[in-house]
Order: C-alpha cells, then structure tokens, then sequence
C-alpha cells in the first residue's frame, strides 16, 4: 500500500511522523511524507491555503491509498474533503487535544472529514464520535527499535544519576524533586533553569530523543510525573518510551497505568507525594528489584505496545490491514 504521511515537519528523524512513517515501512509499505508546517508557510491565512493547495496535489498525484496525518492543527477544512474525493482515504492520529480548550491552536479544524479519527486519550472520544463517528482511542506507543532503544545495555549500566525527569517544570513537579535536589538528579526540559537554584543548576537545555534515552538509562529511577492538567493526553507517550528503552520507570496515578501494565511488575505507580518519597526511598537501594520491573515492563512494551502495535490496529479498524 502507499501511505503519505503528513506531520508537522516532514517526517524528520527521530520525531514522531518520522517514527510513524519509519514503522509503516517496516510493515512492507511505500511511503512518502510532507510537512504541514513547511517553511513557516502556515503562519499566514493566504501561503496557508497554498500549502494545503500543495498537500491535495502532492497526495493525488502520486497518487496515495492512505493518508495517515500526525495532528494537522493547520490543515484547512475542505482540504480532506479533496483527497477524499481522488477515492484516498483519511486518518488523523492526534496526539494533542482535539478541540483546543487548553491550547487553543491546537484545535483541529476539519474532524469530520476524516474517514477515521484516532486520538491518544481515550476521554475524547465520545465527544469526536459525535462529530465523526469514525472516532477511536489508539493510545500512545513506542518505538523500541528505532528510536527509544537502550544505549547501556541493562545489566551494565552504572547508574550515575539517581533520578531522571525530561520534561517541563511545572510547580508539583518542582514540589516532588526539591526533597531530592541533593541526589544525584538528571533534569532537562523547559523552565527547569528558572526553578529553585538547587534543582535550576542541575538541570541540563533541551536533549534530542537520542540523548534523552541515554539519560534514562543512567538514572536508577526515571519518574513521569503528570503536570498541573490532568484533563488530556493519558498515558502520556512517555509511559511507553521509558520501558521501551529498558529503564525503570516510576510514574502518577493519572497515567492510567494499569490499563497497560501490571503495577509493581512492570511500572511502578504512586498516588501522592507520600507515596512518592516512600517508593523513590525503597527503590533507589533495590538494584536487583528496579532491573527485573524494567526488564519486564520492556517486554510488555515489545508484547503489546509498540508504534507497530498501534499502526496495525489503525490499518484494522480502516479494514485496510
């Protein structure tokens, strides 16, 4: 089948249109991409419509069996409704919330064009059902092979850092490090340069994905602490990269982890800042208990919860796979 995958920069390495599109050729398909977002050109309303303009012609011309788009915040409506039209059929895979609420560019325009709609929270889509009924939860994934593959090999690694965050530095995620600001921490992600001195002068700039996997596999513990929302987007994509990459992995109630992993086998869960200190306390002197969680919750992911995972069931639920 030939697939055109359309993100926000072109399927570039190792982002996800990238791992989207990396993953649909695994599976024996041809793909091409495009950017929905190529050269600034959606920043203004008239080179927007000419860069949907250049998206119907790239798709029919080739021409696609299916168009699976990454979020497409700025494609315009009546663009689908086009390359529906050359007999292609449509997916979104949105990994935002849909109806920008929070975030207000967010909001895609055109749902119900789609001939299938599939969002990462599960508690969207009764509400996109309404508008297209064609509307799944296909939760995140990992890609294990390609991008979020261990760099130390488990049972050789030195564990240099204690813990490990990447991610941005919201108030209870400051709250929940600060007892811990004398470890040995591994912070990277936004504002942690702007938070306590004794977490700001830890904290590391922006990590490509390559170097986050490696920061992962240095720490004894790689928490995934929810922010200040807890109204989109669970599990997070981080549930399944931090296992893919065969590191242990201590994350918050509102990851509905158990819906993906056995708790205390394969992710280890806490439900307040109690429960955190107590399990950050037990954990960081059980190397042996940490490895067989990791250990297990990789293979859990490489059972059920790859991008390949994720990309079959988007082809079954089209009846194209």
């Amino acid at each position: 089948m030939r697939i055109f995958v359309v993100s926000a920069n072109g399927c570039r390495f190792p982002d996800f249109g990238w791992q989207i599109k990396n993953t649909f050729e695994r599976l024996g398909h041809e793909t091409r991409a495009f950017s929905f977002r190529k050269w600034y050109l959606h920043k203004l309303s008239a080179t927007n419509r000419a860069l949907n303009a250049l998206l119907v012609r790239a798709v029919t011309s080739w021409p696609a069996d299916l168009v699976v788009i990454d979020k497409g915040d700025s494609i315009l409506p009546g663009t689908i409704a086009k390359i529906s039209k050359a007999n292609i059929k449509t997916a979104n895979w949105d990994c935002d919330e849909p109806f920008g609420e929070i975030l207000p560019f967010n909001r895609i325009q055109n749902i119900s064009e789609y001939d299938a709609f599939f969002s990462f929270d599960e508690k969207y889509v009764p509400r996109l059902k309404e508008i297209n009924p064609h509307s799944y939860h296909l939760p995140a994934g990992a890609d294990p092979q390609g991008v979020y593959k261990e760099v130390i090999p488990l049972e050789r690694r030195p564990y240099p850092a204690d813990l490990c965050f990447v991610g941005t530095a919201y108030a209870n995620r400051i709250n929940l490090l600060l007892p811990y600001a004398a470890r040995s921490l591994r912070l990277a992600g936004p504002k942690w340069d702007q938070a306590p001195s004794a977490l700001a002068q830890k904290s590391l700039p922006h990590v490509p994905v390559t170097e986050m996997v490696k920061l992962f596999n240095d720490a004894k513990i790689v928490l995934n602490p929810y922010g200040p929302s807890k109204s989109f987007i669970c599990p997070n994509p981080r549930t399944f990269e931090i296992p893919a990459s065969r590191s242990f992995q201590l994350t918050d109630m509102f990851c509905d982890a158990e819906k993906y992993f056995r708790i205390g086998k394969e992710i280890v869960l806490y439900h307040d800042e109690n429960e955190f200190k107590e399990l950050v306390d037990y954990y960081l002197d059980r190397d042996d208990e940490r490895n067989k969680i990791a250990q297990a919750g990789y293979e859990r992911v490489l059972k059920e919860h790859t991008l390949r995972h994720r990309l079959q069931l988007l082809l079954s639920r089209m009846n194209l796979g």
